[in-house]
């Protein structure tokens, strides 16, 4: 069954790769085999990733990207293709967490959110696919939330991208199918990062997500990987168009 989630000459693509879920992943898929193009706006940050790739024999790129803008997002998907001379996954794990009451919401706030949860994932979708297309094969897993499927207080701008996301991964896997492109999505629970701590810092709240989780637990960015790899490699061919939670029970309880 190993052969099944060797990713050994593969190449993907990992935005948000600095750190938290995209880090993790994009690590983990270099284990599996997969050469690694990381994307984010760290390039210190990206070049420790960088090595730890190529400590694991892997070939990997960096990319210093700003996803707010368009034409970098379209760059870095070309930058790839043309310096590791392929694409075969591409991970859209850069995101911008956000909470805050609706009444205070300002349009400044709106064109973040919106241009790093789900514009700049639209269009690496489009400028990835426009490859996977010609070659009649590609995998795409982008970050969902839990956001997309529950309503959060705080979280309508938040949420609204994220449901975006979610709804995006669908349409895409039915335009995309007869190309044998594979489109998901990963929802991931209350996962301790950097952009989450915020939140999980105060002690009741966070006292409240671990008693609602069935695992009794916070996630890891590692308790993602797995799915990350499975969602990468043949084993999921026939798997598209899904959002997987991955939040230690929390959307079931």
């Amino acid at each position: 069954m190993s052969t099944v989630f060797d990713l050994h000459g593969r190449v993907a693509l990992v935005s948000g790769a600095s750190r938290g879920i995209g880090r993790a992943i994009a690590l983990a898929l270099a284990g599996a085999g997969a050469d690694i193009a990381l994307a984010a706006r760290s390039v210190s940050a990206l070049d420790a990733v960088a090595a730890e790739a190529r400590a694991l024999g892997r070939r990997a790129l960096v990319i210093p990207t700003n996803v707010e803008d368009i034409a970098a997002v379209r760059a870095m998907v070309t930058r790839t293709v043309e310096e590791l001379g392929r694409i075969d996954i591409l991970v859209n794990a850069a995101g911008v967490g956000f909470r805050k009451p609706t009444v205070e919401l300002t349009e400044a706030d709106f064109e973040r959110v919106y241009a790093v949860n789900i514009r700049s994932v639209t269009f690496a979708c489009a400028e990835a696919g426009r490859h996977f297309v010609r070659q009649r094969s590609g995998k795409i897993i982008n970050i969902a939330s839990l956001t997309t499927m529950f309503g959060l207080p705080g979280r309508a701008l938040y949420g609204a991208t994220k449901g975006a996301v979610g709804q995006l991964t669908r349409a895409l896997a039915v335009e995309w199918g007869p190309y044998g492109i594979c489109v998901n999505a990963i929802a991931p629970g209350w996962i301790d990062t950097a952009l989450s701590r915020p939140v999980l810092d105060d002690p009741s709240f966070r006292e409240w997500i671990v008693s609602r989780t069935p695992l009794g637990r916070l996630g890891q960015p590692e308790d993602l990987t797995g799915t990350a790899v499975f969602l990468a490699s043949p084993a999921s061919d026939f798997v598209t168009g899904q959002v997987i939670y991955v939040d230690g029970g929390f959307s079931a309880a």
